[in-house]
């Protein structure tokens, strides 16, 4: 099965900790995070989760999913759709590095439709993923002054 991959990474002046303090923390992420409008659910393996991303643009939308894997400070790993069509998984891997965090943040999409949604989508979910990457750096610059 063909799997279609968005990765994009940055260097977070902030400790590990931080970054995972402002990542794991759903309820707060539309203070920081201009594209949410909200994501539901908590950082709990197992735990369902509810996103309003591209919040007041023309590619709105909300889809549900599943936190997968959590590795404190080091691994969210979240995914969901339909294995049978559209299938994506998302990961936000943090590493410690020289002046603060490695973040990186990838999506891997499987199924039928995936080639074909992911080439009509790859520069809009590229930006929107630098965007959350920028703005994961600014909330935790903040949180740490």
């Amino acid at each position: 099965m063909q799997e279609n991959e968005l990765r994009t990474e940055i260097t977070i002046s902030a400790p590990v900790a931080v970054v995972w303090a402002v990542l794991v923390d759903f309820p707060r992420y539309a203070e920081w995070n201009s594209q949410i409008a909200y994501v539901s659910g908590a950082a709990v393996a197992g735990t369902p989760v509810r996103t309003r991303a591209a919040w007041g643009s023309p590619a709105e939308r909300e889809f549900e999913g599943v936190i997968t894997d959590v590795e404190e400070n080091a691994l969210l790993a979240s995914e969901g759709g339909d294995p049978e069509l559209f299938f994506g998984r998302h990961r936000w891997e943090l590493a410690p590095v020289d002046g603060g965090t490695l973040l990186v943040n990838r999506e891997t999409w499987t199924g039928p439709l995936a080639a074909s949604v992911y080439a009509e989508s790859a520069d809009l979910l590229r930006s929107e993923f630098t965007t959350f990457n920028q703005a994961l750096a600014s909330e935790a610059a903040r949180v740490m002054h």
